[in-house]
């Protein structure tokens, strides 16, 4: 790659950040909760550590390959066929991802914020928004990232810790749970595995960073600082409501965001600064799962034409949001795809990188 996009270690942790931060965490609570029960907390926090495994595997190969995306050093190493069908499933699986994870916005928009307004519409604009965006520089991916992180990370904390003064202790003990089983205890830790695999996106980022060797320091920097507010969220929602009233609403997070009120009453609707927070996040989430696959098919084939790749991927993955009947049949699905993703996302970038150690390849140096 002779004409580097200059991303910087800065923008890297933000890329990680505002892409774990998103769409899924207005539900995330629920899911895990419904599993690890009162142990919802300490579940989460097995299950980021579970992931962290993943995002070390995706850095320390992305500093032995400094030039070469999950794409390049897939063919490196297992070869050119075997590498490219590997490529093509993870670009598959992002891009069935983009399409229900743009559902899930389409559901929360009209059944929470704009109840007159149809699913389709939502879909539309979202992934127009995400199929605009120009694929060609790498920087401008960055600078989107880096722009709207603090407006996501800041508005949670804002109207989240105000809530601190609704908590029951007794909500959240014992920290394992109520007599889980090992199975419900590793089923709430495997939802919150299945929540933060966007890291992955860095995979497509790296070789594109001024000084790729940094990238463990701002990646590992990144990837906890977003697991800290995944934590925070769930242990939040949890510690208000309780395991049973947390299970009767689809999106917890919101109706913790309307419960808080802020003295003097400075602000009187604050949980309309969490929706706006939720939507850049779900923008910059969708942007990354986008940027995948659009990057995966032109290196895949070769290719340059990324706007023609981005126009043709907005029909699939529109029809593809499209295709649950309803809300319950969109959430089985995406437990169900992001569950095999774990294989995709942290099993093989381990077992690429044992590969790499075993073979004592390496990439060529920048």
């Amino acid at each position: 790659m002779n004409n580097r996009d200059v991303v910087t270690p800065v923008q890297l942790a933000t890329i990680i950040i505002s892409s774990i931060l998103g769409v899924a965490m207005l539900a995330l609570p629920r899911f895990v909760v419904r599993g690890a029960g009162f142990g919802a907390p300490f579940a989460s926090l097995v299950g980021v550590l579970i992931a962290f495994i993943g995002l070390l595997a995706i850095v320390f190969l992305g500093k032995r390959f400094p030039q070469h995306t999950v794409i390049g050093y897939s063919e490196k190493l297992l070869g050119k066929a075997i590498g490219r069908c590997f490529s093509a499933l993870i670009i598959v699986f992002f891009a069935i991802v983009t399409g229900l994870e743009t559902r899930q916005y389409a559901e929360i928009v009209a059944g929470a914020l704009m109840p007159n307004t149809p699913i389709q519409i939502a879909i539309f604009f979202m992934l127009l928004l995400c199929a605009t965006t120009g694929f060609q520089k790498v920087a401008t991916f960055a600078y989107i990232h880096f722009f709207y992180m603090p407006l996501i990370m800041f508005p949670i904390f804002l109207v989240l810790i105000p809530a601190f003064q609704d908590i029951e202790i007794y909500h959240v003990t014992p920290i394992l749970g109520n007599n889980p089983t090992l199975k419900e205890f590793m089923s709430g830790g495997i939802i919150v595995k299945q929540a933060v695999l966007n890291f992955f996106v860095i995979s497509m980022v790296i070789p594109f960073m001024k000084e790729p060797n940094k990238c463990v320091k701002s990646g590992i920097w990144g990837y906890w600082i977003a697991c800290f507010f995944v934590v925070f969220i769930i242990t939040m929602t949890l510690a208000v409501f309780g395991e049973e009233e947390l299970q009767q609403s689809f999106w917890p997070v919101l109706v913790l965001g309307r419960m808080v009120h802020i003295p003097a009453q400075v602000l009187a609707r604050i949980d309309a600064i969490l929706h706006i927070s939720w939507i850049y996040g779900t923008f910059t989430t969708l942007l990354s799962f986008y940027f995948v696959v659009v990057r995966g098919v032109s290196e895949l084939f070769k290719s340059e034409h990324y706007r023609l790749i981005s126009l043709i991927g907005f029909p699939i993955m529109f029809a593809i949001a499209m295709f649950p009947e309803d809300i319950y049949e969109m959430y089985d699905l995406i437990l169900q795809i992001t569950f095999y993703g774990i294989f995709l996302t942290i099993v093989y970038p381990v077992f690429l990188l044992v590969v790499s150690l075993l073979r004592k390849k390496e990439g060529e140096t920048v």
